[in-house]
């Protein structure tokens, strides 16, 4: 995996995050290459400095898109909206969630998102879909040259990513005649920051009420819809296929099958002290406070509690839908092992895991070294699992 500050592998992997959800390399370039010796700085680097840079860079894309538009380059426009809602990602990213400033820079990447997805033809819907009291935030991708009722496809994202980041896949996914509908669950995004939703083992409950929702449009096939998800993801999506039988083909990019496990060796868990390791050379995408947030945690001690159930040994026999598995051999959040315990667990009769190696490419976590040709093989698996021919014979 390339590692753009070889000393800090959570600002690295930010920066290969922040390419694959549409960031262009040159401007992160230009932002980050004044920041070699701030990230060597303390056990995580000068935080301060990361979140100027990728906040001075949002700024500049979204002043880029205002000038644009008022100019009336609406396709200049929508491009840096997308770019400026990636990089406000990051100035919000690894910032203490009680700071301030962090709401400010996520309000601006929601708002950034929503900019560029007007622009859209056809327009990207962001959706709110109902959920007990409260709602799942969304948005909606239309399939590419379908006429009539498509396949859907629900995208879930990770521990600490977010449903914009995940659009490059919801993209892939249109363009192969899917309609996607990307959303924060609980945890996760704006179902977290915006209402107070913290992670829960049951994915499954959220997972429904999308479907419940996704039966009603009229653009969509009922009786054709998968679910695909990422990263921490690869233990939800999984975990839902289990209880939930309308999904009819799972895609894992990254399998979680034990997180309990996977998260005590990624933070150094010891019990009676706590996460041990929590720098920027650990292999977390995000800050061990904004972890405990994530899971309504108050201390590590509750925090591992939680994850006790957090465990797809008891139920993954359950799953009986078509599934798919990419991994990389070097993973560092979760091993090749836990795919390959997935994939010997489940009931599926058409199942498939393919472990990319570093000699190919594709081998970090969720192949974010080389994300092709990993992202089209699982996209082109599901396009053709939910086809009318494989379904209805």
């Amino acid at each position: 995996m390339f590692l753009y500050f070889p000393e800090n592998y959570r600002w690295s992997l930010a920066v290969l995050r922040a390419i694959a959800a549409g960031g262009l390399f040159g401007e992160i370039d230009w932002a980050c290459s004044r920041l070699k010796g701030a990230a060597m700085q303390g056990p995580s680097g000068d935080l301060e400095a990361w979140h100027a840079a990728w906040r001075d860079l949002g700024q500049q894309l979204e002043d880029f898109a205002l000038q644009a538009a008022e100019g009336g380059s609406p396709v200049s426009a929508s491009d840096s909206l997308l770019r400026a809602s990636v990089y406000y990602q990051w100035a919000e990213g690894l910032l203490d969630p009680d700071d301030d400033r962090a709401a400010a820079m996520y309000g601006k990447h929601l708002s950034c998102f929503a900019g560029f997805a007007s622009y859209r033809a056809p327009v990207i819907e962001v959706v709110e879909i109902p959920f007990g009291t409260q709602t799942i935030p969304a948005y909606v991708v239309p399939a590419v040259g379908v006429q009539g009722r498509a396949p859907a496809v629900l995208l879930s994202d990770g521990l600490d990513a977010n449903k914009e980041e995940m659009f490059y896949v919801a993209l892939a996914l249109a363009r192969r005649g899917i309609t996607t509908v990307a959303f924060d669950g609980p945890g996760q995004g704006a179902a977290l920051r915006l209402q107070g939703m913290t992670a829960r083992h049951d994915f499954e409950v959220p997972v429904s009420a999308c479907i419940d929702w996704l039966q009603q449009r009229t653009d969509v096939d009922p009786g054709r819809i998968g679910l695909l998800a990422a990263s921490w993801g690869g233990y939800y999506a999984p975990r839902a296929a289990a209880f939930e039988k309308r999904i009819k083909a799972c895609g894992v990019m990254g399998a979680v099958f034990d997180t309990h496990a996977c998260m005590v060796r990624r933070v150094g868990y010891v019990p009676g002290r706590g996460a041990t390791q929590l720098g920027g050379n650990a292999p977390l995408g995000t800050t061990g406070k904004n972890i405990l947030r994530i899971l309504g945690a108050a201390d590590w001690e509750s925090a591992f509690a939680k994850l006790e159930d957090f465990r797809l040994e008891t139920v993954a026999s359950r799953i009986d839908c078509d599934l798919m598995i990419v991994h990389g051999a070097n993973d560092r959040h979760a091993p090749p092992s836990e795919a390959q315990r997935l994939y010997d667990a489940v009931s599926s009769r058409h199942k498939r895991l393919r472990v990319f190696t570093e000699a190919e490419g594709g081998a970090a976590h969720v192949n974010l070294d080389r994300p092709e040709p990993a992202l089209s093989m699982i996209c082109d698996w599901m396009a053709q699992r939910l086809s009318k021919e494989v379904l209805h014979g």
